[in-house]
């Protein structure tokens, strides 16, 4: 299964997290471009490529990307082939040499994002896009309030030279981001995930269209909520702590036992989005990394510092090619700490001071606000979450374990100081 059972792991309540195997993880193959459209499995048994076969024979019209005849049956080929070999991929050895699962799956990600767009049923009508307002833009691209067959959505829209003119290569690595949050939200489906509504891939500008979050992101949420207390920290009932850190562990147990896994790697409070209930989100996948099938003694090899330097996990600082998923779990712990105290770890500091003092003296934020407000089991599960060794630090799944059992003791001390 793509998605394990994230509400078990034999986790005994107050233990420390056991330090992760090799035997857990999946490889990472170097290079900094191979991983953009990996085959993901998502829920289910065959993941998204199960539409692709079905669909494979809906599209013949005209137009561009339009198969013929011969295209037809080989997608057709092609797709039947990869749907067996996920389930060879699951069970298969870990060889060192690709076995003729992982070729076919390459193969299928090697077509274009417009032949996969129109296959997996996601490929969008730009006249159906009603652009309402700008929300804001990034370096590489514009977000926008849209309308899109009576709902209410967001646009990221690629920026083009007439928007701003940039080099070449600017231009190419804002495409690469785009194309890859594509190619991973489009297979992934949690409710604790932005939901992915389709794309534009044919023609010019590249769209992304997700659902839209009334709540906006929690950083904006909490900052806010400082304003309207004069400038002091809003700090969040133990229950909406609970809330937020446990959809962030889940959003995070599906991404890492996903097949193969996914590291988000930009965690932070501006990319965690919340509804109208207040449920939390997350969203912005443009550096999220998917892990190659293959085991090389438990570790990945990666590319770069990438990622919010004010959230990012030692390793990733110093550029140790070999991190895996436990990034997530160190920015995870610095978020929670966030949500708890109610301001950004070290505000006043400059994200990249922090960073290098995180790295090389080991500064973590002050444990006492948290015990202090939410006790002493708390501020522990907070710093195993950043622990310097990152075979220390939880699992996604051990930390959702954790967490539950952490709200368990405060609704029974609630119900028992109620009696």
């Amino acid at each position: 299964r793509a998605e394990r059972n994230c509400h078990h792991s034999h986790h005994r309540p107050g233990e420390g997290p056991r330090t992760s195997t090799a035997g857990k993880h999946l490889s990472e193959r170097a290079g900094s471009s191979s991983w953009v459209g990996k085959g993901i499995e998502g829920p289910g048994p065959t993941g998204s490529l199960r539409a692709w076969r079905m669909s494979s024979g809906e599209h013949k019209g005209e137009g561009p990307g339009a198969w013929n005849a011969d295209e037809e049956e080989e997608m057709k080929r092609l797709a039947n082939e990869a749907l067996r070999s996920i389930n060879a991929a699951k069970t298969g050895s870990s060889q060192m040499h690709k076995s003729p699962s992982t070729e076919i799956l390459e193969k299928y990600n090697r077509q274009p994002l417009h032949v996969r767009s129109r296959a997996e049923q996601w490929e969008l009508l730009r006249s159906e896009i009603k652009l309402a307002g700008k929300l804001g833009e990034g370096d590489g691209g514009v977000i926008y309030h849209a309308h899109w067959r009576g709902l209410d959505v967001v646009a990221k829209m690629l920026k083009t030279e007439a928007d701003e003119p940039r080099t070449a290569i600017t231009s190419e690595i804002a495409r690469a981001d785009l194309i890859n949050e594509i190619s991973v939200l489009s297979r992934l489906r949690h409710p604790n995930l932005v939901m992915f509504l389709g794309a534009c891939t044919i023609g010019e500008p590249l769209v992304i269209l997700n659902e839209f979050m009334s709540g906006g992101n929690l950083e904006d949420f909490l900052h806010k909520r400082r304003k309207d207390k004069g400038g002091r920290p809003f700090v969040p009932p133990p229950k909406m702590v609970l809330r937020w850190s446990g959809e962030l562990a889940r959003a995070l147990c599906f991404l890492h036992n996903c097949t193969p896994t996914i590291i988000h790697r930009d965690l932070k409070p501006a990319n965690l989005l919340l509804n109208e209930d207040g449920h939390m989100k997350v969203g912005d996948f443009e550096l999220s990394k998917v892990k190659d099938m293959q085991k090389v003694n438990g570790t990945y090899r990666m590319t770069g510092k990438t990622g919010s330097m004010r959230y990012m996990a030692p390793e990733v600082f110093q550029d140790d090619p070999l991190y895996d998923e436990k990034v997530d779990i160190y920015s995870t712990g610095l978020i929670m700490w966030y949500i708890a105290v109610g301001e950004r770890p070290f505000d006043r500091v400059p994200a990249d001071v922090v960073a290098d003092k995180a790295a090389h003296s080991g500064l973590r934020p002050d444990l006492e606000p948290i015990k202090s407000t939410l006790g002493a089991e708390f501020a522990s599960i907070t710093e195993w979450c950043w622990h310097a060794d990152a075979g220390r630090r939880p699992s996604a799944a051990e930390l959702v374990d954790l967490l539950e059992a952490w709200g368990k003791g405060v609704k029974d001390r609630k119900d028992a100081k109620n009696c």
